[in-house]
């Protein structure tokens, strides 16, 4: 009985071993949607863009604080070691005249104030005026928020087109696998059949030494195609940020959608780039920060006004017992007007640099604009030339199917070759390869023309 529950135990043990190790061993299923979603959660980049978003909207905090009040308070105890004398006229030998004593001296020293001196206050400083530069600190912080804004779009734009990018490389290698496997099995199919007809002695040994060397030539082809697959799923796996012991694959539909773009015209996908892009708006903030950081130059030239008070309490003793009956108030309020006059040339270079960064951001403007409209053009024109290459590569497959069909019947009934049955073959095999290479050309030129026109928000139906 003990060796059969030790038995029995051993097994169960052996049951949980083997599950654990298949469950293990279980791949990670990613989709376009999740692989995406993946990257934009775990990108450095994205993270980076999104903390310098934060930080542009502190900016913004700095910048209305320059026009706000400011109110401080202080506290203060000063102890004289020695009391400063003053020199100054003798005013009671003035006063006695001729009665004067000939021996009291003309001045005497005094000293003012006592050993310790205690206050405390606040002090309210209010800007009134500066030269319009706090108006266009505000506008040029807000605009550079509004450009961090669209900085996290465009990162995010980008990395979902390489994302898109890396998926379908995922599946057109998974569809290379697959071509290659019919390829190998159609290959098998011929070599037995010349093979049945060899033994029957309706095949010559040219037409089976033919068959057997195309079926081996298949062989390192598909082993190549299986590489190729798992290095596109390595390619995946880093973008992912996964590790490399992560075993994963790529899941999703691998076929054709008629993109309503490719019955738009260039002229309304440029106009769309303009409006969407985010790199254009990000550039639009730029030139507005270009052109408020001159008005913040000129503010240099011209005065500035602040509001000024102070409320304090100040008591004077020779000890340090000081009570509420010592100290006196003090109010006082003042406006003051700061005029610059000469700073040493600083002003004037510093207008003259906010002006060219101006001017060189209008020629940047141009350029970057110019720039857009022809990424437009050639993503659009790719989209068409890709399209048309699926429509073309789908025909052929068709008709390299129908041939290779016609190939077999003919040569089985003698009215042909196996050299016309191995060109039939080898016609479909690139037929089909062309074929999903041309589907994976026209998925990313979709991807590729949204990103250039700023509408890449997520995967594509």
């Amino acid at each position: 009985l003990m060796i059969k529950q030790r038995l029995l135990m051993l097994n169960l043990l052996m049951i949980f071993i083997v599950t654990t190790a298949v469950f293990s061993q279980e791949k990670d299923i990613f989709t376009l949607e999740k692989s995406i979603a993946t990257v934009l959660d775990q990108n450095p980049d994205i993270k980076i863009a999104e903390k310098e978003l934060k930080k542009a909207g502190a900016g913004v905090g700095i910048a209305y604080s320059n026009i706000l009040p400011q109110l401080n308070a202080s506290v203060n105890f000063q102890h004289s070691w020695e009391l400063q004398e003053s020199t100054m006229p003798n005013f009671i030998k003035a006063g006695l005249g001729s009665m004067a004593d000939p021996n009291m001296p003309d001045y005497i020293k005094l000293a003012f104030g006592l050993e310790n001196t205690f206050n405390y206050g606040a002090q309210l400083t209010q800007p009134i005026f500066l030269g319009l530069a706090g108006i266009a600190g505000i506008q040029t912080a807000k605009a550079a928020e509004r450009a961090a804004e669209q900085n996290v779009k465009q990162k995010k734009q980008d990395l979902i087109y390489q994302t898109a990018n890396v998926f379908y490389g995922c599946l057109m290698a998974q569809e290379l696998v697959k071509v290659q496997e019919e390829a190998l099995a159609q290959s098998k199919a011929n070599l037995d059949n010349v093979l049945k007809k060899y033994n029957v002695g309706s095949a010559s040994g040219f037409d089976k030494m033919r068959a057997e060397v195309e079926y081996a030539n298949l062989q390192p082809e598909l082993i190549s195609v299986r590489n190729n697959y798992q290095s596109a799923l390595t390619s995946l796996r880093t973008m992912l940020g996964l590790d490399k012991e992560t075993d994963i694959e790529a899941q999703g539909e691998f076929k054709y959608i008629e993109d309503d773009f490719l019955h738009s015209s260039l002229s309304d996908l440029q106009d769309l780039a303009v409006e969407n892009r985010p790199e254009l708006k990000a550039l639009n903030e730029r030139k507005t920060m270009t052109a408020k950081g001159v008005t913040i130059a000129r503010s240099e030239f011209l005065p500035k006004i602040f509001f000024q008070t102070d409320y304090s309490y100040m008591a004077q003793r020779n000890d340090y017992r000081f009570n509420q009956d010592d100290f006196s108030k003090g109010f006082t309020s003042a406006v003051s007007v700061q005029i610059p006059i000469f700073s040493g040339f600083k002003s004037v270079r510093q207008y003259q640099q906010a002006k060219l960064d101006r001017s060189i951001m209008n020629d940047t403007e141009k350029q970057v604009y110019d720039g857009t409209a022809a990424q437009v053009e050639i993503a659009f024109n790719k989209l068409l030339e890709a399209n048309e290459k699926y429509m073309s590569a789908k025909e052929t497959v068709n008709l390299a199917t129908e041939a290779l069909r016609l190939a077999n019947l003919m040569y089985d009934e003698g009215a042909n070759t196996q050299l016309d049955v191995l060109n039939s073959q080898l016609a479909l095999t690139r037929a089909r390869l062309n074929f999903v290479s041309s589907l994976y050309d026209y998925q990313i030129a979709r991807y590729e023309l949204r990103r250039v026109t700023g509408l890449l928000e997520g995967i594509l139906e």
